[in-house]
């Protein structure tokens, strides 16, 4: 079966945001995949993960998702390359190339976000089953919950295509390698994550309606 649904994307909001990502156009991401509990539903759709879930949700009453993550908490304790953190998620050929952290040089519009608002995107990513896409030289935004959001930019002059449990993987290294201020529950992030492949994977602090 196949569920096609579609968000009304507000231009003032779009708009709001462009200024932030000067090199790029602002899109709306694309997602084509499943849920897991919905077997032979597939769903092709735009907006955040955490819209395209809510609606699904409302569509499928009875479906309830299951958001596990096994969080890691507190600063990293060596200088490991950067890597999948989390284990949920099978990586299959990926090619991380830089990490930058807050305060990120010549983008002072990026801010900390609450750290279990990160998590929580992460969760969201790693319960769906798909692939993200981002047009040409754009920036599409992944997910906005609480006072946090996550963007996904192509460097690339076309499509890009990447499965949400590998988006979930740049979250959660951005989370664990530029988390500050942490305090045994909570700290705050922010972070840049580029790859080789020509995209980069951003986290922030939430400043423009979502």
């Amino acid at each position: 079966m196949l569920l096609l649904t579609s968000f009304p994307i507000s231009l003032a909001a779009v708009a709001s945001v462009t200024g932030h990502f000067q090199d790029y156009t602002m899109g709306v991401m694309r997602f084509v995949g499943s849920f897991e509990g919905l077997d032979g539903v597939t769903v092709d759709t735009t907006g955040t993960i955490n819209q395209i879930v809510a609606q699904v949700q409302a569509d499928r009453p009875s479906w309830k998702p299951n958001f596990t993550h096994s969080d890691r908490h507190g600063h990293p304790t060596s200088d490991a390359p950067v890597s999948a953190r989390d284990n949920a998620v099978e990586l299959t050929d990926i090619h991380k190339a830089a990490m930058f952290c807050w305060p990120i040089e010549g983008r002072p519009d990026l801010q900390r976000a609450d750290s279990n608002d990160v998590d929580r995107v992460i969760r969201y990513l790693a319960i769906v089953n798909g692939v993200a896409y981002a047009g040409p030289r754009q920036c599409v935004r992944i997910a906005c919950l609480g006072d946090a959001t996550a963007y996904l930019c192509n460097d690339k002059f076309t499509v890009l295509k990447i499965m949400t449990g590998v988006l979930a993987t740049y979250v959660g290294d951005i989370k664990y390698l530029c988390l500050s201020e942490w305090n045994g529950q909570r700290g705050l992030v922010c972070g840049k994550e580029t790859d080789t492949d020509g995209f980069n994977v951003i986290v922030s602090k939430q400043v423009d309606e979502c």
